[in-house]
C-alpha cells in the first residue's frame, strides 16, 4: 500500500517570491510520484521548500539521502553565498546565503524568519542575516550540506575567509574536490573535463598566507589579483597541474631556478603555467645556460581552454626535462607561459 503525503512544494522551473510559509500547491500524493516530483525541481527550489517546516525538510532530506545526488558538487564562498553545480561547471545554481546584519537595512525583499534569525528571499534565494557572519556562512553552509547529503566540494575566498580551510578540514574527511578546491565557470581548461579541481585566491592575500596541504594539491591553482607575495620556492611546492600567477613580481633569476627545478624532476604534475607580471613592459628571454633551451619560431595547438576559447600557441623556446618530456616556452611582452607536452595530456 503506498503511502500518501501532505506536503507544500514548488512547482518545477518557476521561481518562488512569496515569504516562508509560502503558498505552494498543497499535494496529496504517492510517495513514488512524490519522488518523482521532487527530482524534477532544482537545488534552490528544493532549499527554499525545505524552509516551510520541519515535516517538509525531513521529508526532502531523506529524499536525497536515499537518492544522493552523486554529480552534484557544493561550493562555499568567504562572502556568505552556497551554491550548486548539477551537470557542468556552467550549470551552477545559489542556493542559500549569509549575510552581516549591516547589510539588512533597507531591503525591498519578502521577509521570512528562520530558526529565530532575520532574513529575505531575494528572487528565490533564502538569505539569513546575522550579526556574527562567520557563525552565519558556518550555519548556511551546514544547513544545506545536511539536506542533500553532500560535503564541500569547492572553496572560493579572498584573505578575509582563511579561517575556513581548517573548518573544512575539521567538518569533513573528504578533500576538497578530491584533490583541491574549487569548481570556476570562467575557466574550463580542457577541452574534455570539466572537473579541473581549481583553488582559486582573490584579493590580497598576505604575504605569510600559506596552505599547509591538508586539503590536497589543487590540479589548478590560479592566483588571479595581487601575486606579488608569490616567490620561486612558493611555485616549487604548488604541484599544480596548470597555475596562473597574475601582478607577478618574479624574477628572471626565479623563473631560472624554476626552471631547473622542473629540468631535475620537480613539479612533475605541472601541464601549464602562465605568469602575468606586474610590469607589463617586463620580456624574459635570458636563458641560462645550463637550461639548454634552444629558440624555434612553430606554431602548435595546445589543449587548453581559457573562457572557453580554445587558441593555438607560438613556440619561442624549447626545454627538456631529464627524463626526456619537453616543454614549450613562449614569452610575450609582460607575460611568460610554459606548456609541458605529457604524452596522456596533451
Amino acid at each position: 500500500m503506498n503511502k500518501h503525503h501532505s506536503v507544500c512544494l514548488p512547482l518545477p522551473n518557476n521561481p518562488i517570491h512569496s515569504p516562508i510559509p509560502m503558498p505552494f500547491p498543497i499535494l496529496r500524493t504517492s510517495f513514488v510520484v512524490l519522488s518523482e516530483i521532487i527530482s524534477l525541481l532544482e537545488p534552490n527550489e528544493i532549499v527554499t521548500a525545505s524552509l516551510c517546516s520541519k515535516k517538509v525538510r525531513h521529508l526532502l532530506k531523506n529524499h536525497y539521502q536515499r537518492r544522493k545526488p552523486s554529480k552534484w558538487r557544493l561550493s562555499m564562498f568567504s562572502w556568505g553565498l552556497v551554491d550548486i553545480m548539477t551537470r557542468t561547471v556552467s550549470k551552477r545554481i545559489n542556493v542559500m546565503m549569509a549575510r552581516h546584519i549591516s547589510e539588512q537595512e533597507g531591503t525591498e525583499h519578502k521577509s521570512i524568519e528562520f530558526n529565530g534569525y532575520k532574513g529575505t528571499l531575494d528572487k528565490g534565494l533564502p538569505i539569513l542575516y546575522f550579526r556574527d557572519h562567520v557563525f552565519g556562512i558556518k550555519m548556511v553552509v551546514d544547513y544545506v550540506t545536511d539536506l542533500f547529503g553532500l560535503d564541500i566540494y569547492g572553496f572560493t575566498t579572498g584573505s578575509d575567509g582563511l579561517w575556513a580551510f581548517d573548518w573544512i578540514n575539521n567538518r569533513q574527511e573528504k578533500l576538497l574536490g578530491g584533490k583541491g578546491l574549487n569548481k570556476n565557470p570562467n575557466y574550463a581548461l580542457n577541452e574534455d573535463k570539466t572537473d579541473d579541481d581549481v583553488l582559486i585566491v582573490r584579493n590580497d592575500v598576505s604575504i605569510n598566507a600559506r596552505f599547509n596541504g591538508k586539503l590536497g594539491p589543487p590540479d589548478v591553482l590560479l592566483l588571479d589579483s595581487d601575486a606579488h607575495w608569490v616567490t620561486c620556492d612558493y611555485l616549487m611546492k604548488s604541484d599544480a597541474i596548470k597555475l596562473f600567477v597574475s601582478f607577478s613580481k618574479l624574477s628572471e633569476l626565479e623563473l631560472n631556478s624554476f626552471l631547473r627545478h622542473w629540468r631535475a624532476g620537480g613539479s612533475p604534475r605541472l601541464a601549464y603555467l602562465k605568469v602575468r607580471f606586474d610590469d607589463e613592459d617586463t620580456y624574459f628571454v635570458n636563458f641560462d645556460e645550463d637550461l639548454e633551451t634552444f629558440e624555434t619560431k612553430a606554431w602548435t595547438r595546445f589543449r587548453v581552454v581559457v573562457d572557453d576559447d580554445c587558441f593555438e600557441i607560438r613556440e619561442d623556446y624549447i626545454i627538456q626535462r631529464q627524463d626526456g618530456v619537453k616543454a614549450t616556452i613562449h614569452c610575450g611582452l609582460g607575460h611568460f607561459t610554459m606548456f609541458v607536452w605529457h604524452s596522456d595530456k596533451n
